[in-house]
């Protein structure tokens, strides 16, 4: 069976990516960003060895108090970027998501995802933003 998590690791090691060896089944990989100082999103290798990978951000914004507009945005998001999901979770907090399949090649694909989802998150940021003070 494939692992795919040392996979994934081997090849960030090879481009020269800083990470961080989350636990057994997940890494993280931060970023900064042009809106968004830290950008740091969490790589799921299934556990069950599954050729299944999510990438989860949560600290992007936090709409306690404001949950409805946190709803909207997020919806507003959703129909702009295909490859992202947003949503608010029981926190309040905006999570940003992505789930794939991948192959025991899994570097280069999960870390264009990484890469594509923390841009995709920068850019929607500002409307994040604006929807929470005004």
């Amino acid at each position: 069976m494939p692992n795919y998590k040392q996979n994934f690791m081997r090849y960030m090691d090879s481009q020269g990516i800083k990470y961080t060896d989350n636990n057994e089944y997940s890494v993280r990989v931060a970023y900064t960003g042009e809106n968004l100082k830290t950008i740091a999103f969490y790589v799921y290798l299934d556990k069950e060895g599954k050729n299944l990978v999510q990438l989860r951000c949560w600290e992007v914004a936090n709409f306690k108090g404001k949950e409805a507009k946190g709803i909207i945005i997020c919806n507003d998001m959703n129909a702009k970027y295909r490859w992202a999901k947003f949503y608010l979770d029981k926190d309040a907090d905006i999570l940003v998501e992505c789930d794939a399949y991948i192959s025991e090649d899994c570097g280069p694909v999960c870390l264009n995802l990484v890469r594509r989802l923390v841009n995709i998150t920068d850019e929607a940021f500002p409307n994040f933003a604006k929807a929470l003070w005004s």
